[in-house]
């Protein structure tokens, strides 16, 4: 049981972030992640091989927001309005939040380049959390960088 709390607390930071991705309400975040421990914790016996357990309860988070989502009726956070960044050459970019600066991308690029960048997973356990091909992972980040080059063209330098 000790075990379990401390996957558990270990990963709490990385369900966070990828809920705020995906959820805008702080309190509705932390339901949802209570939730997804409620769930894995319920469901633990059906986990095959603990290594996988990370990409597991990741995948679990995913799935709890998608139905947070259809049970609420919400609109995705694609939806709400971008945030402008002020042009200056003399820009840091750690000092940009990178949800406010990726916030144009559409909610799965915001979702893999937040798994990528932020919690520094690799590409194949990106395709293994979001069940897709490591391929399709790869040409998702290229195409999100793309856009983030063609959004911010000449406010960096």
């Amino acid at each position: 049981m000790r075990h379990l709390l401390g996957l558990f607390l270990s990963i709490q930071k990385d369900l966070y972030c990828i809920a705020k991705m995906k959820i805008n309400n702080e309190n509705d975040i932390e339901d949802i992640i209570q939730e997804t421990m409620l769930s894995a914790y319920t469901n633990l016996k059906k986990l095959k091989n603990n290594s996988f357990f990370k990409t597991w309860i990741i995948r679990i988070l995913i799935n709890k927001c998608n139905q947070f989502y259809k049970k609420k009726n919400l609109k995705s956070l694609d939806d709400k309005q971008e945030i402008n960044i002020i042009s200056t050459k003399e820009i840091d970019l750690s000092t940009i939040e990178f949800e406010n600066f990726i916030s144009f991308l559409t909610e799965e690029e915001r979702t893999i380049l937040t798994l990528y960048y932020s919690l520094s997973y690799t590409t194949k356990e990106i395709a293994q959390i979001l069940k897709k091909r490591e391929g399709t992972i790869c040409s998702k980040i290229s195409r999100a960088k793309t856009k983030i080059k063609e959004k911010y063209k000449g406010e960096f330098y």
